[in-house]
């Protein structure tokens, strides 16, 4: 019978992508969650990662258990939260996707505090970029974003409830003797015709 806690230690590394961080999630050392998911492969007699230099990946037999175990999950979630309902204590899963930036300053604390008051929640966390997460909440793939106001593509509608939970300055680097460097503020578009060196395209800041 698969084991429920092997189980989210899959789908976990699904969403994040490394041991380290669904070690940090989960509360426990890398070499446990290796040690689990090894033991996983064996209760299936299925390979289930494949490494890839440092980091491991999920094979397609992998890839299929995550969503099956995420299925699982729920679904025992669900019976739980039935049971728990009748003492109005919060239980089940919570699907979170966070920006990479955000994961260990924002989404790992937060996890960690919601854990304490309230654990029976289990919150996944999924590293989801803006323009990735909005789709995702739309679908019902996430149930909860931690993203940025600004991109095109997120879903906004009535039945969304939005929390501020901060703002970042935007910071123009130029060189020293560039005819910008006069002004404390400067307008974007004053900047339209400028060579740019910019990180990997889809990034919402890009746009």
């Amino acid at each position: 019978m698969l084991n429920p806690y092997r189980l989210r230690m899959l789908t976990l590394l699904d969403g994040l992508g490394t041991v380290r961080a669904v070690a940090e999630t989960m509360h426990v050392s890398p070499s446990t969650v290796s040690q689990q998911l090894g033991v996983l492969e064996s209760e299936t007699r299925s390979g289930l990662l494949e490494r890839t230099g440092r980091r491991v990946r999920l094979t397609p037999a992998g890839l299929v258990l995550a969503r099956r175990g995420r299925e699982i999950l729920d679904r025992m979630a669900d019976a739980e939260a039935e049971l728990r309902a009748l003492h109005d204590e919060p239980i089940g899963n919570v699907r979170l996707g966070v920006f990479q930036s955000a994961i260990h300053t924002l989404a790992v604390p937060a996890a960690e505090r919601l854990a304490a008051s309230h654990p029976h929640l289990h919150v996944e966390l999924v590293e989801s970029e803006p323009h990735e997460s909005g789709p995702a909440l739309g679908t019902g793939e996430l149930d909860v974003v931690v993203t940025t106001t600004d991109h095109v593509a997120f879903p906004w509608d009535r039945d969304l409830e939005i929390v501020p939970l901060g703002t970042d300055p935007v910071v123009l680097v130029l060189p020293p003797d560039h005819p910008l460097t006069r002004h404390r503020v400067v307008d974007l578009a004053a900047c339209a015709t400028e060579t740019w060196a910019l990180d990997r395209p889809g990034p919402t800041w890009r746009s």
